[in-house]
This record gives structure tokens, C-alpha cells and sequence, in this order.
């Protein structure tokens, strides 16, 4: 219908339809002097709407869109609070969110997520296949940044072996991280690594008994 002048000086859009709203009647004016109308969602619902918001496009429905709108982007993965979106959430946090106490080892030296994996259903697509519960996302090279082809997942023994600031011990040839030469010879990581703040030489370190 076309709008009429209303007796209150404003237009009467009693009839027109706003998104799921169809406009029933005036109701009163505010105290900021807009008129409130009673609307008709198409879900059956009766509310009260200012009409500054029906015009302005920011009230479509008696709110039954915006739950619509909210359980559909909750639910298109159904994995909302999992493991694999925890740990997808942790990783766009550590790159880019500077609030987060793991952003200067991540974001801060230039660590990025692909483009693609800002949206989880894409990230999952590409990681879902391998992935094992208790495994996190881990990037094969720890200078390189999140994607594809940098990426898999680990357990927490893995990630912790792949970090850059690891302690390397060269021993009879072999090389291997201190967490590593902990698990091979069956002693503790943290007395490993205090034998050598105390300025023990690696063979000690690693050939003397755990009663030391």
C-alpha cells in the first residue's frame, strides 16, 4: 500500500512488510519520539517494533531470524567446542590475536593461517583425514606458516619436540632434542636439563644413572 500522513505527523505504514514483519497498527510514540508499531512476524509472533529500526532495515524478524542465523553458522560443521575446532581456534589466536600470551611466538614473528583456513569447514576438509583423537595441529616447519601443505597433526610429545627453542644434543653422532634423550634412556627431563645448567657435558649428562 502506498503511505499515508500519519495524524502524528509521521508516515502510517500499518500494512507494509519489513523482512518477516508485516506492520498490524501504531501503537504509541517513544520518548525519543519514533513511533512504535505492532508487528506480525511471519512466525507467528506479536512484537513491538520501533519503526526508525523497520526502516532502517536492522528489525527483519521478531528476532526468529537471527537465532535461525546463529543455530545454521553453530551447526553447519557440527563441531562447535571439539577438539580439531578448539585447536583451530587456538591456532588463529596465537597468529593473530595480540591479546593472546602465545601471539609473540606466533603472529609476532610472521607465523600465518592461510586464507582458506579462517573458515573451519575448510580447514577440515583439508586436515579431517588424518586426524586421531588427542592429536593437535602441528606445522612441519616451525618458521613456516599455517597451511596445507606445512601442516599435520601430533601429540603433545611431538609438538613439544618440534618446537624451535629446543635444547639439540649431539651424542655419539646422533642428534636429538633433550626431550627426546629423556624418553630413549628413560630419564627425567628435568634432571637432564639441570645436569646441564650445572655445567655437565653432554655424555655425562646422558650416560650417568638416574641416582645422580
Amino acid at each position: 500500500m502506498q503511505c499515508t500522513e500519519h495524524s502524528h505527523n509521521f508516515k502510517d505504514i500499518t500494512g507494509m512488510r519489513f523482512g518477516r514483519l508485516e506492520v498490524i497498527r501504531y501503537i504509541e510514540t517513544n520518548h525519543l519520539r519514533r513511533p512504535i508499531w505492532e508487528c506480525k512476524c511471519d512466525c507467528g509472533t506479536i512484537k513491538n517494533i520501533d519503526g526508525l529500526h523497520l526502516r532502517q532495515g536492522t528489525a527483519l524478524s521478531c528476532g526468529c531470524l537471527h537465532r535461525e542465523i546463529t543455530i545454521k553458522r553453530e551447526t553447519t560443521h557440527g563441531m562447535t567446542g571439539s577438539a580439531p575446532y578448539n585447536s583451530w581456534r587456538g591456532m588463529l589466536n596465537r597468529c593473530e590475536n595480540h591479546n593472546d600470551p602465545r601471539y609473540k611466538d606466533y603472529g609476532g614473528r610472521g607465523i600465518t593461517v592461510c586464507g582458506e583456513w579462517h573458515d573451519f569447514q575448510k580447514f577440515w576438509n583439508d586436515m579431517k583425514d588424518s586426524y586421531t583423537q588427542g592429536l593437535t595441529i602441528d606445522r612441519i616447519d616451525v618458521n613456516g606458516d599455517y597451511c596445507p601443505d606445512n601442516c599435520k597433526w601430533s601429540t603433545q610429545k611431538e609438538q613439544a619436540n618440534n618446537r624451535r627453542n629446543n635444547h639439540l644434543l649431539s651424542y655419539n653422532g646422533t642428534i636429538l632434542t633433550l626431550a627426546q634423550w629423556a624418553d630413549i634412556l628413560g630419564i627425567n627431563y628435568d634432571t637432564l636439563r639441570s645436569r646441564l645448567k650445572r655445567g655437565w657435558s653432554v655424555e655425562r649428562a646422558l650416560t650417568t644413572g638416574v641416582c645422580a
